[in-house]
């Protein structure tokens, strides 16, 4: 009989824990300036987009009317938010490898 009640307290805390952060997501994500506070479905698609296609991230780019303007006229290329997703975290983005 322990050993039901630990698992079911166990189970119910994963349960617990997992809608319990994804309810935060969601709340920080209403709250934020940049977003449409009465549908709580467009965090939820972020969510669910991020989990089947994590490697749009690499794909990202700032685009401000400024930075449309410059790609009118030239090849300026915007900066992207997720720069270092594709890259070695020690030798690239921090360059602090440790030598052996």
């Amino acid at each position: 009989m322990a050993v039901v009640t630990i698992l079911l307290v166990a189970v119910i805390s994963i349960v617990f824990g997992f809608l319990s952060a994804l309810g935060y997501m969601v709340w920080r994500m209403l709250r934020c300036d940049g977003w449409d506070r009465s549908n709580m479905t467009n965090a939820l698609r972020l969510i669910s987009h991020t989990v089947l296609h994590p490697d749009d991230f690499g794909k990202m780019y700032y685009l401000t009317d400024e930075h449309k303007k410059a790609l009118e006229y030239s090849g300026f290329k915007p900066s992207q938010p997720f720069w270092y997703i594709d890259k070695d975290e020690l030798s690239e983005v921090v360059g602090t490898r440790p030598e052996s």
